[in-house]
């Protein structure tokens, strides 16, 4: 074989070999497992589909991996593990002590990115531990349904249900994105909640600065009732779909029928851009996310749907805006990982997202002068919400 084939071959194959199981099996000996060369491969591996084996051999370890998880957090810091790593431990369901005490502490952790998958993986195993177990995650899924995360108050509610608690989807919920993906976990696990969040997701396709959340919902929303209809679902693979708004009709028809529920067809909704001029999003997987935007006349709504909205008197938004077009933003700031904050504006055009601490001071005074202004507009509520969803990304 020529060497250049033999090259080839290397390049191709090199990668594979990772996947193929080796001649030590963790399924026939996890305690004796090269546990810390798998969590090294699952988090520095620069190829995905290696990552990803990784993971999963690790989550199907139960409790024999969490030394090597341990060891690591201990030598990079916990919030270097990665995402994939705790996602696929939470999709399993082993109830070996070591892991759920490991799964617990991450979950109280409110500094560690990855604490409403920690709740998952609880919110998973619970009802299959015995019933003296099952009382300290009672009591850790209570305190996390007013989380400021949104995933946390989804994923501590789903375990509450999970456990008999029925009335979780009946509490207060601001972030339209919480109660549909609620809904369509309940109705993934077995069983049937009221349909019509779901149903109304269907018909959403707001957005955020261009960002389609309301899309993102509409398909959850899709597949979870799709799953759940199974051969009732009434638009086919290979049939030509209707229109948007017919689809839906069909699908609440389908549902209403199985589940014997009044459901109501949804009006589709959507967001018109050109209304605003401007905003930025906080993305916070610890201190929760929080979303501004506003018009030219000075009126700040926050909120994915703007339910509250603040005018700020006129002299006062024309100075602020003086001051934003002075700022000097022009690329990404910072390497984000979990936690970021995006700024999109105008004029000057700034498309940008910003790591934690990565904000220049004269930025960071222009937010302090926007919090001011809502302050003195008599919303202390926004102002703290501002203050604290900001105070990371400050300089240090």
């Amino acid at each position: 074989m020529k060497p250049i084939h033999i090259l080839f071959w290397l390049a191709v194959c090199s990668p594979l070999l990772a996947l193929i199981p080796s001649s030590q099996d963790p399924a026939q000996d996890p305690s004796n497992y090269d546990w810390a060369k798998e969590v090294d491969r699952a988090s520095s591996s620069p190829r995905y589909a290696i990552r990803l084996a990784a993971a999963k051999r690790i989550a199907l370890g139960g409790g024999a991996p969490v030394p090597a998880l341990r060891a690591f957090v201990a030598k990079r810091g916990k919030n270097e593990l990665p995402a994939g790593i705790v996602e696929t431990i939470a999709e399993q369901t082993s109830l070996d002590a070591p892991l759920l005490t490991l799964l617990q502490e991450w979950a109280t952790d409110l500094d560690f990115y990855w604490r409403a998958q920690a709740l998952r993986g609880l919110a998973n195993r619970a009802p299959l531990l015995p019933i003296g177990q099952q009382q300290p995650l009672r009591e850790l899924f209570a305190e996390r349904h007013t989380d400021p995360a949104w995933l946390v108050r989804v994923f501590a509610r789903l375990g509450s249900a999970r456990l008999g608690n029925g009335n979780v989807l009946g509490e207060v919920e601001e972030d339209p994105r919480a109660t549909s993906k609620l809904t369509a976990l309940l109705l993934r696990s077995g069983q049937l909640p009221p349909l019509q969040p779901l149903l109304d997701a269907l018909a959403d396709e707001r957005t955020f600065l261009d960002s389609p959340w309301g899309q993102s919902r509409a398909r959850e929303a899709s597949l979870a009732l799709k799953d759940w209809l199974a051969a009732d679902y009434p638009i086919h693979d290979g049939e030509a779909a209707p229109d948007k708004a017919a689809a839906i009709a069909a699908i609440v028809a389908a549902a209403a029928k199985k589940s014997g529920q009044t459901l109501q067809v949804p009006a589709l909704v959507e967001t018109s851009e050109q209304a605003f001029t401007g905003g930025f999003e906080i993305l916070s997987c610890r201190t929760g996310d929080l979303f501004v935007r506003w018009n030219v006349t000075g009126e700040v709504q926050f909120g994915l749907d703007g339910r509250t909205k603040v005018q700020l008197p006129g002299p006062v938004w024309e100075g602020l805006s003086k001051e934003r077009a002075t700022l000097p933003l022009s690329r990404d700031l910072g390497v984000v990982i979990c936690d970021n904050l995006r700024l999109r504006w105008g004029p000057p055009d700034v498309h940008i997202k910003v790591a934690p601490n990565a904000m220049p001071e004269t930025v960071a005074n222009w937010f302090l002068h926007l919090a001011k202004a809502i302050a003195e507009a008599d919303q202390p509520r926004l102002t703290e919400a501002l203050r604290t969803g900001l105070e990371q990304f400050g300089p240090r």
